[in-house]
């Protein structure tokens, strides 16, 4: 069995900033995003906002609707490299290596986009890396829509169980990071949940069930 060490990545390893956020803007500053790219992006959200499709709303990529999947790739790199990567925590850094060479395996899980993830991982030399997979037809033209899991709340716990049959991982044995209350669901499986930077809501859920709580 094999123990793990599992990261959220946005307001854990990245504090104050949203990965997928920075780049909506930095896609808008290069004119990558158009304003007919933004109303796709609206209609869609509205729509399921009216229908209280609260998780939905989350999985809207209507922003990146028609665009070639290998150069929104591109983009993410880019972006990564000149916006983000400033903002990886050291401490988070140090604490990924401690945990690595004391035996861990380490996995990034976020609902970021997963182009991003994997920029993440090689930066922070983590073994796996899973995010939000987007979509993309035949010709590899994304269509708007997510892929598979969406690795946000409860889609996480589903994750974490494949996972963990996967690379036969010993839960009891391993950790997890998050620092925001949606995260309890895949918190509560590890035997070492951790708040990082944490959230009001899972400061006090942290406090009241004794989990360790510190700040990267």
């Amino acid at each position: 069995m094999n123990k793990a060490a599992i990261f959220d990545i946005d307001g854990t390893i990245i504090r104050d900033i949203s990965s997928e956020r920075v780049f909506f803007r930095y896609l808008l500053e290069k004119g990558l995003v158009t304003f007919r790219d933004l109303l796709k992006f609206a209609n869609v959200f509205f729509y399921n906002l009216l229908f209280f499709k609260g998780l939905y709303v989350r999985k809207n990529k209507y922003y990146l609707k028609n665009k070639e999947y290998k150069k929104i790739v591109a983009s993410i790199s880019e972006c990564f490299r000149e916006r983000i990567s400033p903002y990886i925590s050291l401490a988070a850094l140090e604490e990924i290596k401690m945990l690595k060479d004391s035996g861990y395996m380490i996995i990034l899980l976020s609902g970021t986009l997963s182009p991003f993830v994997e920029c993440f991982r090689k930066y922070c030399n983590a073994d796996v890396g899973i995010g939000t997979n987007l979509a993309i037809d035949d010709n590899g033209i994304i269509t708007g829509e997510i892929n598979g899991i969406h690795s946000y709340s409860g889609g996480k716990a589903k994750i974490v169980n494949q996972l963990e049959a996967e690379y036969k991982l010993d839960l009891a044995s391993s950790c997890a990071y998050a620092n925001q209350y949606v995260d309890v669901k895949y918190m509560r499986m590890v035997g070492y949940p951790v708040a990082v930077n944490a959230s009001p809501l899972l400061r006090l859920y942290a406090k009241i069930n004794h989990w360790k709580i510190i700040e990267f």
